[in-house]
């Protein structure tokens, strides 16, 4: 695990890839401000889950980069079948947030208070970040092994109000600070993983 210390990055032309995701913005920021970047560094700025994409096609074609993105964003393009250039090595950056319940962003599975995923019962729909459909498809894999019936519905966002309207029995989110899910009166039912600051760099 990576400590918030002056780094000195490579002196060659380098790609700076930073998330436009307000969190991880923030985490990024906090270690941009105890690093040393090379004068004349590219800054490109994208989407988290679209940062493992372009440092791989960027380590492919024998460039400098240094990208950030969430653990849980690269968990999730490795899920679906990716592989990183033998070029990129990752590192990891503590998350740093007081109000992060978990101590940092969780993949979690949320429901009501009290309802559970329980075997016999019939078939439970499963509102499903489509961001971390990989990863959420996993985690119900080894729910339908002790033999609880799902049905993912894949959902852009908002989706504690599918769970709070009856339309969907859970869904699997990321949590952060938990205010969201009580104002709805829902609740964590289950930690699926917790998520750090990932750096991807080719020298």
């Amino acid at each position: 695990m990576t400590t918030l210390e002056p780094v000195a990055l490579p002196t060659s032309q380098l790609t700076v890839l930073l998330p436009k995701n307000g969190g991880l913005t923030a985490q990024v920021d906090r270690w941009l401000a105890a690093a040393t970047i090379p004068t004349g560094a590219q800054y490109v700025r994208v989407r988290g889950e679209d940062v493992p994409l372009l440092a791989d096609e960027l380590g492919r074609a024998g460039r400098s980069v240094l990208a950030f993105s969430g653990d849980d964003l690269v968990d999730e393009w490795l899920a679906l079948g990716n592989t990183l250039c033998e070029r990129i090595t990752r590192d990891r950056i503590a998350w740093s947030d007081p109000e992060a319940i978990y101590g940092a962003p969780a993949l979690c599975l949320i429901g009501r208070p009290g309802d559970a995923l329980s075997p016999g019962i019939s078939t439970r729909r499963v509102a499903v970040c489509a961001r971390y459909q990989a990863l959420a498809a996993r985690f119900m894999r080894s729910i339908r092994r002790d033999g609880v019936a799902l049905e993912p519905v894949l959902v852009s966002g908002a989706l504690e109000t599918f769970v709070e309207n009856g339309v969907t029995d859970f869904a699997i989110d990321i949590v952060v600070t938990g205010k969201t899910l009580a104002r709805a009166g829902l609740v964590v039912r289950r930690v699926i993983s917790t998520s750090d600051l990932a750096v991807l760099e080719a020298r």
